[in-house]
């Protein structure tokens, strides 16, 4: 473990700015990267950190510690300690108190858009608003709550820093059947809330659809030829179509279940508190279909998790039998997307095969016209 730890005064030097700090201890492992794979989105290449060879890592690693001791100068805040949780579209990290109190500090690389986290932010006030528990930004001396922050290196990030929702994550393992039933009752609870919400004429935050699929899809076919043969390719080409196909017939339309969304509100992204679930991590908050945010949180679910899932949607918002066909397209349209997402990452190439008979007896369902969302299949 590396720490900066010392009885008295410590001194970090990073570039020109001296850090103070009185009595205070920092925690960081080094190992507590781990990639957490699958339908999560852990060890990323194009999110703006790069993190595919483990030298890389290892230096991004390095560069958002020293930016998120820096970032934290700027917060009026008495920490006690900061402790390392992971790097996807940001780099988090908690930061605790001594009478318990908790943060979330994330450090952002340059890449990522301010206006883009500030929309979120405002999202996540309107949400709060709502009387939903969800992570809500915290200003910092000059009253904002975007603040700059550099590596020693002089590499450009900037910082939030957000309430912490308290709760447990739960293994997927370890999901009882009242934990997936609420679970699909707070995602309607987000729907419902969000179908007042008028953003502000600065908001943005990317929409979930046809051309952000045909990108993803793009750069999986791109990108395959390590984990996917040639045979296997061709059935995600002949999905993809049918996948565009349907999007373009939605998008033609006037429907009510379109508007902001989480857009990955996977496991990991879920916390438990006395039994209820709170959503955490809107770095993907978007425009879409609310079936599409329905297909990425099922999408690592077990066939009869995600009907448990879609019962308990229903005890909130009422969801058609009709739907389930488009349902299945954003399921499939999730998959290439997740896929996309991993591809270039070498440390990765290993799961990412293992993965591909089940991955492509859902692909043959879909093209086969075959029920497939609450159905096992065989490998």
């Amino acid at each position: 473990m590396t720490s900066i730890s010392k009885a008295g005064f410590i001194y970090a030097f990073y570039g020109n700015l001296l850090v103070y700090t009185i009595w205070y201890e920092c925690y960081f492992n080094e190992e507590e990267l781990v990639s957490r794979h699958v339908w999560n989105k852990g060890i990323v290449m194009h999110s703006g950190f790069l993190m595919d060879t483990e030298s890389n890592r290892r230096n991004t690693l390095k560069q958002t510690k020293q930016a998120a001791l820096i970032a934290l100068q700027h917060y009026d805040i008495d920490w006690s300690s900061i402790h390392f949780i992971q790097i996807s579209e940001h780099a988090t990290f908690r930061v605790d108190f001594g009478d318990g109190e908790k943060l979330l500090l994330r450090i952002h690389p340059a890449t990522k858009t301010r206006s883009e986290t500030a929309s979120e932010l405002e999202w996540l006030a309107y949400l709060r608003h709502k009387e939903l528990i969800v992570p809500v930004a915290i200003s910092n001396h000059e009253g904002e709550f975007i603040t700059n922050a550099e590596s020693r290196e002089g590499l450009r990030y900037y910082a939030t820093l957000l309430k912490w929702v308290e709760g447990d994550t739960i293994h997927k393992g370890m999901l009882t059947t009242e934990n997936v039933h609420r679970l699909g009752a707070m995602m309607a609870r987000l729907h419902e809330a969000g179908a007042d919400f008028c953003p502000s004429r600065d908001f943005v935050r990317p929409t979930w659809g046809s051309k952000s699929f045909t990108k993803d899809w793009e750069h999986l076919n791109g990108h395959y030829a390590h984990f996917i043969s040639e045979e296997g390719i061709a059935l995600y080409a002949q999905a993809a179509v049918r996948v565009s196909n349907h999007l373009d017939a939605l998008e033609s339309q006037e429907r009510d279940d379109y508007g902001m969304i989480h857009a990955d509100l996977h496991i990991g992204n879920i916390v438990y508190h006395h039994g209820e679930p709170f959503p955490i991590d809107f770095g993907r908050c978007g425009f879409g279909y609310h079936l599409y945010d329905i297909a990425q949180s099922i999408m690592g679910l077990h066939p009869a998790q995600r009907e448990l899932f879609i019962q308990g949607y229903r005890k909130v918002r009422q969801l058609s039998e009709a739907a389930m066909p488009i349902l299945e397209s954003f399921f499939i349209m999730s998959i290439i997307e997740a896929y996309s997402f991993h591809a270039e990452n070498e440390l990765e190439t290993e799961g990412l095969m293992e993965e591909q008979p089940y991955a492509q007896a859902l692909l043959s369902a879909y093209m086969n016209g075959d029920p497939f969302l609450f159905q096992s299949l065989a490998v």
